[in-house]
C-alpha cells in the first residue's frame, strides 16, 4: 500500500456486467473499455493496486465516464445506474482507504437522475456525481431541462464532475479525420464549460462544486480571448475569469507548459491530479504523477495539487 496521500480524481471502472447492460440498451463503444483491464474482477484490482502504489497514489476517485447509463428507457436506465453504483460502494468496502467515487446517474431521465444522485450522496456517501459533456450525443449540459437536476445537486452541495464523451463535439472537422479523442476530448471540455457559463449555471446554482477533466481542455491559453469576449461583446452574463476561479481542474493532461498555464491564470489552489486510468497504465500511469513533480513548482504547490488540494474539494472547497 501507498504510504503517500496523493489522490487520483480522474480514474475509470467499469465492471463486466454493467457494459454488457449497455451494450443490450444500444450503447456503442463499449468494447473499448472491455478491453482494458478496468473491472472490478480481483485481477484487474490488483493489477490497479499496484499501478497506483508504484506512482504513490493512495486514493483513486472512481467515475464511470464517458460509459454512462444514458440508454433505454427510465428505468433500464436507472436498474443500470443502481448496479453501477452499488458496485462502487462495494469496492470501496473491500479496499479500505483506496477508493471513493462519484456515482452516475441515468440522465437524460431527469427525475430518476435526481433521485440516484440523492441515493449517491446521502446513502452511499459517494464524492459527488459524474456526468457527460452531453447526454447521447445530443443533449447539452446547459439545457434548460437539466435545471431541475441542477437545483436538486445544489440543495445536496456536492461535486459535479464533468467529462467528455468522445463524439468530437458532433464536429465534421474533428470526427471526419478520426480526431474525436486526440483533440475531440479536450474541444468538448472547453466547449461545456462554456456553455455552462453563457447560461449562468454555477450561478444560479451556487453549491455545486464543478470538477472539468483534462485541464479544462484549452481554457488556460484561451482566457484573455474568453474575458474580452465578455467585456467587449457581452459573450456571457458574468465575466468567464472570474466564474472559472471557483472551478476545479484535473491534471489529466501531463504536459507541463499546459500544467504552468492553468496554474498561471487561474492559480493552483483548484488543480488537483488525475491519470485518466485505465487509458494510461504502466509508466505513463505513474507518469501522471511525475510529470507535476517535474513541472518544477514550489514544493509546497506540488503537494497541493498531489493531494491537500483534494481534500479541499471533498470538504466543500475550504
Amino acid at each position: 500500500m501507498s504510504e503517500s496521500k496523493y489522490t487520483d480524481t480522474h480514474a475509470h471502472l467499469w465492471p463486466d456486467a454493467y457494459l454488457e447492460g449497455l451494450e443490450k440498451l444500444g450503447a456503442q463503444g463499449v468494447d473499448v473499455a472491455k478491453g482494458l483491464g478496468a473491472s472490478d474482477r480481483p485481477e484487474d484490482m490488483q493489477r490497479r493496486l499496484k499501478m497506483m502504489d508504484d506512482a504513490g497514489v493512495q486514493k483513486q476517485i472512481l467515475s464511470v465516464t464517458p460509459q454512462t447509463p444514458q440508454y433505454g428507457n427510465a428505468e433500464e436506465a436507472l436498474t443500470l445506474a443502481r448496479m453501477l453504483n452499488d458496485t462502487y460502494a462495494q469496492v470501496i468496502k473491500d479496499y479500505p482507504g483506496r477508493f471513493a467515487a462519484y456515482g452516475t446517474v441515468p440522465l437524460p431521465h431527469v427525475e430518476e437522475a435526481i433521485a440516484e444522485a440523492r441515493r449517491c450522496i446521502t446513502e452511499l456517501g459517494f464524492q459527488g456525481i459524474a456526468i457527460n459533456t452531453l447526454t447521447r450525443g445530443t443533449d447539452s449540459v446547459a439545457d434548460d431541462k437539466l435545471l431541475p437536476f441542477y437545483e436538486a445537486l445544489n440543495d445536496l452541495g456536492t461535486v459535479l464532475y464533468i467529462h467528455p464523451t468522445g463524439c468530437g463535439a458532433n464536429s465534421p472537422m474533428v470526427n471526419d479525420s478520426g480526431l474525436e479523442w486526440v483533440v475531440g476530448a479536450p474541444i468538448e471540455d472547453t466547449v461545456a464549460t462554456l456553455q455552462l457559463l453563457k447560461a449562468d449555471i454555477p450561478h444560479q446554482f451556487p453549491r455545486i462544486t464543478f470538477h472539468i477533466a483534462h485541464l479544462g481542455g484549452f481554457l488556460g491559453t484561451c482566457m484573455q480571448r474568453i474575458e474580452d469576449n465578455y467585456t467587449d461583446w457581452d459573450a456571457f452574463p458574468r465575466s468567464p475569469w472570474e466564474s472559472l476561479r471557483a472551478f476545479w481542474f484535473d491534471t489529466a493532461n501531463f504536459h507541463a507548459p499546459a500544467l504552468r498555464a492553468m496554474i498561471e491564470t487561474f492559480g493552483p489552489v483548484n488543480i488537483v491530479l488525475g491519470s485518466d486510468f485505465p487509458y494510461f497504465q504502466g509508466d505513463k500511469y505513474t507518469r501522471a504523477v511525475t510529470y507535476i513533480k517535474d513541472t518544477k513548482l514550489a514544493a509546497d504547490v506540488t503537494d497541493d495539487i498531489l493531494w491537500r488540494n483534494a481534500e479541499r474539494l471533498y470538504q466543500g472547497g475550504k
